[in-house]
């Protein structure tokens, strides 16, 4: 009977050191673009917002989407401007592959991941399964 005793402490130790597991039962929902058109420019009021949503810093999301647009853009207050006319939906569709490579965990599908870099590599570590995975650098 010894031996079972400290299994069972072993068993509680070991599910002690487990990542926690998120519980919630709700869905993950991206943000939609809040955008607009000023001439030939796209003006996206609530980059922040969905950044901060996403977690994830906001130069890494504005460079996807200006890489995934092929265009060029800069910050003006607190608003982001692209180079050229592009609609909410082109807009939603690319944070969508953003959030599909970049946010949501390859083997469980929860949002609950973080961006580590190491060596050049960056890695995509879930904080809800520990699964880890490499993610392309965006140039």
């Amino acid at each position: 009977m010894a031996w079972k005793y400290k299994y069972e402490q072993l068993l509680k130790r070991a599910y002690k050191n487990l990542p926690k597991v998120s519980t919630k039962t709700t869905r993950f929902e991206v943000p939609s673009v809040e955008g607009r058109f000023e001439g030939n420019r796209t003006v996206v009021s609530n980059l922040n917002q969905i950044s901060k949503k996403l977690g994830r810093d906001i130069k890494h999301l504005a460079k996807f989407l200006l890489k995934a647009l092929a265009t060029t853009g800069e910050w003006k207050k607190n608003s982001f401007y692209f180079v050229g006319k592009f609609n909410s939906k082109r807009l939603n569709e690319k944070l969508g592959k953003y959030v599909k490579e970049f946010v949501t965990c390859t083997q469980c599908g929860k949002p609950d991941t973080s961006l580590k870099k190491e060596k050049g590599i960056t890695f995509k570590q879930c904080q809800a399964c520990g699964a880890r995975s490499s993610v392309r650098s965006i140039k």
